[in-house]
């Protein structure tokens, strides 16, 4: 019970700041009357609720331990809602207590990891079981929206331009630095996250090699061992993946199963995040030792498949300087933690999404013989140059805007009023003493 109140007023306190607080159960007469309390008096009792849950909570149970409340979980959640606050040395702490649990560590494989067919990984701390069987699933709806529409799908919801840019090369530099980079094959050289988490261009993906280039009219069909029309192509399909650019993490065969459901975990947080959580906080209280590069060489090195110890296999981090740990950490997360549902809270403590959240959504020319003229048929397929990346990750695709070389698809909003979520409206008008968030 004081994990799940403690959960979910972390929760509310992230959304919303200063929100109604009550420990005990109230009349319907008060809860026309009663007020918000200030977030500054309800954050210690936050992590005075996860402190009561971790000293009575077991380590583990027999059989499924990341499916209930454990020490971890609640170390853990105190350790991600201390860093949403910046209260660092608090963050650490927690972070340290779950890793020194000795109960957790990175699953070896980073694709399979996601997989409906991977529970109860040893990196799972706490997660949501789904069941097919018992109708818990993520939606056939969901499931179209993430497939790729030659086997069926809609691939109506899709990577950005943006993530792709961020991952970063082999070298460990970004594709703006990297002499690596190659903006006409934009996955060779790559963080392997890159195309664990976005379908690469000529790979198999679901049966079928998935190829968005305009001349790609055809396309291998595995499961007949025969070429067919490309409907991930808008040369063929108008619909087809506006930005060329479609969903890998977590998705396999099995989403083509069950009238097109799934039933894969949902990770509330997992090892790496502890880890990186632990990594972030010590950078900010300039704590840098050993333990902070490690924590973030252990999330990196298993990308790669590799031991943390393995020499030049993967690009190790070794600065010490607090400002380059501290753009290498977040740049580790936004690679790491892809479609996991953590970027917004990321961008809103961070401050920049009033910088990320306001740029352009941009993808490939339409009609397809419009990508032909300006792009393709010049060999400039698919990025013609590389975009230029800031110091806080965010890529400039202006040049090529200005060019004619590629489509707005949106221009993005946000107020910074938004930093702080309005309170429903019908709950200021059913009681005075609800006060709106500033600006709404």
């Amino acid at each position: 019970a004081y994990f799940a109140r403690a959960s979910m007023y972390a929760r509310l306190i992230s959304h919303f700041g200063d929100v109604v607080y009550v420990t005990e159960v109230i009349s319907i007469e008060d809860a026309f009357k009663i007020g918000r309390s200030p977030k500054s008096e309800i954050i210690p009792k936050v992590y005075e609720d996860f402190d009561k849950a971790a000293a009575h909570l077991p380590v583990s149970y027999s059989g499924s331990s990341s499916q209930r409340a454990t020490k971890g979980a609640a170390l853990a959640l105190k350790a991600r809602f201390a860093l949403y606050n910046g209260d660092w040395a608090i963050a650490a702490e927690a972070a340290k207590a779950c890793m020194d649990l000795d109960k957790y560590k990175l699953h070896s494989d980073f694709t399979n990891l996601f997989l409906t067919t991977t529970r109860n990984a040893e990196e799972s701390i706490f997660v949501i079981p789904r069941s097919i069987v018992n109708k818990v699933t993520i939606g056939n709806g969901t499931v179209l929206n993430a497939i790729t529409r030659n086997p069926g799908g809609w691939a109506a919801m899709d990577p950005s331009w943006d993530l792709l840019a961020a991952f970063l090369c082999t070298d460990g530099l970004p594709i703006d630095e990297s002499p690596l980079f190659n903006p006409q094959r934009p996955f060779d050289n790559r963080d392997p996250r890159c195309s664990a988490t976005i379908v690469a261009f000529g790979t198999g993906h679901l049966g079928f090699d998935y190829d968005p280039h305009p001349d790609a009219i055809n396309v291998m069909n595995y499961n007949t061992g025969k070429m067919q029309k490309n409907n991930d192509n808008r040369a063929n399909a108008q619909f087809a993946s506006f930005n060329a650019l479609v969903w890998k993490k977590g998705i396999d065969e099995t989403w083509l199963e069950n009238g097109n459901d799934a039933d894969p975990d949902k990770i509330i947080i997992r090892y790496a995040d502890v880890l990186l959580i632990y990594a972030e906080a010590k950078i900010e209280l300039n704590q840098i030792d050993e333990s902070v590069l490690n924590a973030i060489n252990l999330v990196r090195a298993r990308a790669y498949g590799v031991p943390v110890s393995a020499s030049g296999q993967y690009p190790k981090v070794i600065t010490t300087t607090q400002s380059e740990l501290r753009r290498i950490v977040r740049l580790e997360r936004r690679m790491e933690f892809a479609k996991e549902g953590l970027r917004y809270m990321d961008l809103v403590r961070w401050k920049l999404a009033s910088k990320a959240l306001r740029n352009k959504s941009y993808g490939i020319l339409y009609p397809a013989s419009l990508l032909k003229e300006k792009v393709a048929d010049k060999g400039l397929w698919f990025w013609p140059t590389t975009p230029k990346i800031d110091e806080d990750g965010v890529p400039d695709f202006t040049e090529m805007e200005k060019a004619g070389q590629i489509a707005v698809l949106s221009q993005r909003a946000w107020d910074d009023r938004q930093y702080l979520w309005p309170i429903p409206t019908k709950e200021v008008l059913i009681n005075e003493n609800l006060k709106q968030n500033p600006g709404y």
